[in-house]
């Protein structure tokens, strides 16, 4: 389950990484801080200011003089920084550009260089605010007697960290910005990306999820930002952060991989089975230069109707985003995505099933009804307004914002348009999608809530490297002697025709990965989906992929932040 009052600003961490993931890393942290104190653990301690943090906002209210507000609400801040082993030591940085700042607590290296500032920020209204949109008052530069020069009032936090504090010759590496809605840890390595933790304090303390508290007092105590010898533990989880995103990444593009090659050779054998279309070109074709069937335009194609699906996954797996309407029992029972998931496993008993194309015609009325929206005359009766859509059934209906990207435009799949997938076929890439790969461990659901936008942008990177092409005549895959017989789908792939095959060692020939002892073999006319190098041999490389952009169109479910 996500972790409450912890927001994961443009993936900080792997937003798989941080919902799936961390508590379990987080366990070790846990299991120490019981073994070296008496229960009072910095979670647990964290915990334990619920009545203080509201009888403090009840108390402020009644109160107008903002210097007392300002008192009031440093003896609760003192509270937490020392339950995160941070030293209260409010002082004035003077900082290169000769301005004073005042912070409430560091840490230094041994050097005196800095390693970690806290910053306060003063919210003197009855509202809660961001943090970072907060101003330095002139009551936080009280405390300092005869102040001589420029101090940095009615500058926003925000605009302090990119034009003052990172801008420094030698600046902190972490910044924490406290106020009484929300405590905001920041990395300047990240700053640029806008990627930072945000903990909502209020949130955090009426919730009291033990889970959340951990992770709070985890991420944010001294011990693990700045710790006085080793590595930082916020590196390490970055670490891992990363390591488990290549790993959902890898599975991902090894999924959808699959699937395109599946989709873009049904669509090969429905044209020539049942439309009876030309497929391959001719030699006088070829002579002049031309292709019935391009497999680079195949592939986009294949690629962008992959995507569309995957798309859908997330919106429906995300309904806050706003665009699938999961509230809807109409919606969520007849139309959805997720409802097909659930036929993944289902055994096609009959020639009928698996020949048929119910779930093709389910998935393109899907596909339309995102690109027209749904229903279209609820924008001339005013019940929408632009964007807007409503999660709960109106009339036993529900709406749909037309989705005008590039993704869904029916003009960009002008081949596929022409073609119908098999339900066994199309029941094949939603296992594919909806379960991770066969290994050791058992195989789970893929949840998509829990995947980020980097990571589908770098599986699409990915995918767009592979090449695509037809199998003239019967190519057999070979590799390097001292590679390994077991290839991934994803490495390099090297193909010959059968003419050569007395060039090439037994142990240079990939062995099938069905019989376990025949050379792997792809019969003339199959649509191949891969990277692709030069023979082991004959270093020639065999065809390159094409650069394609602009699938996605105005479609970017991400936050847009300000810098």
């Amino acid at each position: 389950m996500p972790l409450t009052g912890i927001a994961n600003e443009n993936e900080f961490y792997s937003d798989h990484y941080l919902d799936a993931i961390l508590t379990q890393d987080l366990k070790g942290v846990a299991k120490e801080w019981l073994e070296t104190s008496d229960e009072k653990t910095p979670d647990k301690a964290l915990g334990r200011l619920r009545p203080d943090y509201f009888r403090l906002l009840d108390r402020l209210k009644r109160l107008d003089d903002p210097a007392e507000q300002l008192q009031q609400q440093r003896a609760f801040f003192e509270q937490i920084l020392t339950i995160l082993g941070y030293q209260w030591q409010p002082q004035l940085k003077v900082l290169d550009s000769d301005h004073f700042l005042p912070i409430i607590a560091e840490v230094t290296r041994n050097n005196g260089t800095q390693k970690l500032w806290v910053i306060e920020g003063f919210n003197n209204t009855s509202e809660p605010l961001d943090v970072l949109s907060l101003t330095l008052q002139n009551e936080q530069y009280q405390f300092a007697e005869n102040l001589e020069g420029d101090t940095l009032e009615n500058s926003t936090l925000e605009d302090l960290l990119t034009d003052h504090i990172f801008a420094e010759d030698n600046p902190p590496r972490w910044v924490i910005l406290i106020s009484l809605d929300q405590l905001v840890l920041i990395d300047r390595h990240k700053w640029n990306a806008s990627r930072l933790l945000r903990f909502d304090l209020a949130q955090l303390l009426e919730e009291k999820d033990k889970d959340s508290l951990l992770a709070a007092a985890t991420l944010l105590h001294r011990n693990h930002t700045c710790p006085a010898d080793g590595t930082a533990l916020l590196d390490t989880l970055d670490e891992n952060s990363h390591r488990h995103t290549y790993s959902v990444s890898e599975s991902l593009k090894f999924a959808l991989r699959e699937a395109i090659k599946l989709l873009g050779n049904e669509a090969i054998e429905y044209r020539k089975t049942v439309s009876k279309k030309q497929v391959f070109s001719s030699d006088e074709q070829k002579e002049r230069g031309e292709q019935e069937i391009d497999p680079n335009e195949l592939k986009i194609e294949c690629l962008r109707w992959v995507y569309r699906l995957l798309f859908v996954f997330y919106i429906e797996a995300r309904p806050e985003l706003g665009y699938a309407p999961m509230g809807s029992d109409v919606y969520r029972e007849g139309y959805s995505l997720e409802t097909l998931r659930d036929l993944e496993q289902t055994e096609l008993i009959s020639t009928e099933d698996e020949s048929g194309y119910y779930i093709d015609t389910c998935i393109r009325r899907l596909f339309a009804l995102l690109w027209s929206g749904y229903p279209e005359e609820a924008k001339q009766l005013n019940l929408l307004e632009p964007g807007e859509f409503s999660a709960q059934p109106i009339h036993n209906t529900f709406h749909l914002p037309a989705l005008k990207s590039h993704l869904f435009d029916p003009k960009r799949t002008k081949m596929l348009n022409g073609v119908k997938f098999r339900n066994r076929v199309l029941q094949r890439v939603l296992e594919l999608m909806s379960l991770s790969q066969k290994g050791k461990s058992r195989r789970g659901r893929i949840s998509y809530a829990q995947l980020g936008v980097n990571q589908l942008g770098e599986v699409y990177e990915g995918l767009l490297s592979l090449s695509a092409f037809f199998a003239e005549e019967d190519l057999y895959e070979v590799k390097p002697e001292k590679e390994p017989d077991e290839r991934s789908e994803l490495e390099v792939g090297y193909f010959v025709p059968a003419r050569r095959l007395d060039e090439f060692k037994k142990s240079e020939l990939v062995i099938d990965p069905e019989t376990k002892k025949d050379p792997r073999k792809h019969e003339q006319g199959k649509f191949i989906f891969r990277a692709c190098g030069a023979g082991p041999t004959k270093k020639r490389q065999l065809l390159h992929a094409p650069i394609f952009n602009g699938m996605f169109g105005e479609i970017r479910p991400q936050r847009v932040v300000k810098r």
